[in-house]
């Protein structure tokens, strides 16, 4: 008797922490989701692999003309994204300049005025020193 109390109480609890429906569903969703990510993780990873062996015998045939290309094309777009770097960071001065010109105050102005005034306070109290 003692047995079957304690079989139920058992169950009774199995019961309470029993996953509902609806966690059920989520997990079922989640394994469903991760088993299509690894199949075509597989199928990626085989195409990858196919393509590669497929191709090695081109790329040795062409290599005399790929290794100088891939040269060129590799210094050609470290050239582009400078230049296009060095573009961006000019139009970007240009434009606080102006906004300072203006006196619309861009970021970093009032450090620019606090040097503007350290530099005036101190050619004259220079121009003090010379004059005693």
């Amino acid at each position: 008797d003692q047995a079957k109390q304690q079989a139920r109480r058992i169950m009774s609890r199995l019961r309470e922490r029993a996953p509902n429906s609806r966690q059920l569903l989520g997990i079922v969703l989640l394994l469903t989701a991760a088993l299509i990510v690894l199949v075509l993780g597989g199928i990626t990873l085989a195409g990858a692999g196919l393509s590669l062996a497929l191709a090695t015998p081109l790329f040795i045939l062409f290599s005399p003309i790929l290794v100088p290309l891939a040269g060129i094309v590799a210094v050609g777009t470290g050239g582009f994204v400078s230049l296009s770097a060095a573009f961006v960071t000019a139009c970007s001065a240009v434009a606080w300049l102006y906004n300072y010109v203006k006196g619309r105050h861009p970021v970093g102005a009032d450090k620019i005025d606090a040097v503007k005034h350290k530099i005036a306070d101190t050619a004259s109290h220079v121009s003090e020193k010379a004059r005693e």
